[in-house]
């Protein structure tokens, strides 16, 4: 039974493997966003939108989502697809999450029922800056393992 440990943050992703007794970890996966640590306004268009108003000028109106948001939530679903094809291809059989609040929650919004049945736990923790051995020992430490 293989377990994949994601350890994520907005801009970091790495996918990691469970391997032994105690568990330990095999790095699969390190996936890096660049564009969730850039400035929003490196993010969005120049200009705000506009529209037709009944007057001579038209209406200027502000994006609805902010741009870091939206390039955050894109993040997440890219996580989430690798995820719920490792789930349904049969080479991952239990998750476990460890992500940076909100982050945590854009992930699991975005995984398939496969990958949720197989959830085994989640932990509000940016882990991407540990070693594989401390992450491990981490895990160990919140039970999750």
């Amino acid at each position: 039974m293989t377990n994949w440990l994601v350890v994520a943050n907005a801009a970091r992703a790495r996918i990691l493997v469970e391997t032994g007794n105690p568990p330990a970890y095999v790095e699969r996966v390190d996936l890096v966003h660049s564009a969730s640590r850039q400035k929003g306004i490196a993010l969005g268009s120049d200009r705000s939108g506009h529209t037709l108003g009944s007057g001579p000028a038209g209406a200027a109106y502000a994006s609805r989502t902010d741009p870091r948001e939206r390039e955050r939530d894109r993040f997440a679903r890219e996580i989430a697809a690798l995820l719920n094809q490792g789930v349904t291809s049969g080479e991952c059989h239990g998750l476990v999450l460890a992500a940076s609040n909100p982050f945590l929650g854009h992930l699991k919004s975005h995984l398939g029922p496969n990958a949720r049945k197989v959830l085994l736990a989640t932990l509000p923790d940016d882990l991407t800056a540990l070693s594989n051995e401390q992450i491990a020992d981490r895990i160990r430490a919140h039970g999750a393992a």
